[in-house]
């Protein structure tokens, strides 16, 4: 349980290329659309590295879901990446930057594409954060987002219930997700 950091090459070490996953017929696949998927954003930072002043536009990137699992065949990676917006304000407008936009616009449409189901957070870096009541709207809302996302990949969905959606029934804490450093 609990969030877990580690570097995207000991990610795919641990989900794709294990030996428990050699028989797996999609992870291969997926793990490629992942990197087909993020190579907009390095492209990005590479053609933008001045402006950008050694910021990241992905600040991290969160895998939870059946990839992170032991399933030996998922249908996707669920993805939520935090974007830093600094990064993001730097380059805005410049050749290339709509994909900033593009890529969370449908997650239908990436998972289709890349296999990959994306979900963006804000990143800011907050210093004050045990002063709540300095926090801006745009603070505030990083909280929220990256709070909602943490308590979701952390829980499990109730089998025996028609309704699988988050409950408090399903609220402990039973499951863990990948904080991926790029």
């Amino acid at each position: 349980m609990g969030r877990y950091s580690i570097s995207f090459d000991e990610a795919e070490e641990m989900l794709v290329s294990a030996t428990e996953f050699e028989d797996s017929s999609t992870r291969t696949e997926l793990w490629d659309g992942l990197h087909n998927y993020l190579d907009p954003f390095l492209t990005l930072e590479d053609t933008y590295a001045g402006a950008l002043g050694g910021l990241p536009l992905i600040h991290r990137l969160w895998l939870g879901g059946s990839f992170v699992s032991t399933k030996l065949d998922p249908g996707n990676i669920d993805a939520t990446l935090l974007i830093d917006t600094r990064a993001e304000r730097a380059i805005r407008g410049k050749p290339g930057s709509k994909w900033l936009t593009t890529a969370f616009q449908s997650r239908a449409r990436m998972k289709e594409k890349f296999g990959v189901s994306p979900l963006r957070i804000g990143y800011q870096p907050v210093a004050h954060i045990f002063e709540t009541d300095r926090f801006t709207l745009d603070e505030r809302t990083y909280f929220t987002q990256r709070g909602v996302w943490d308590d979701w990949w952390q829980r499990c969905r109730l089998r025996d219930q028609n309704d699988r959606s988050p409950s408090e029934e399903s609220a402990a804490p039973a499951r863990g997700y990948l904080e991926v450093r790029l």
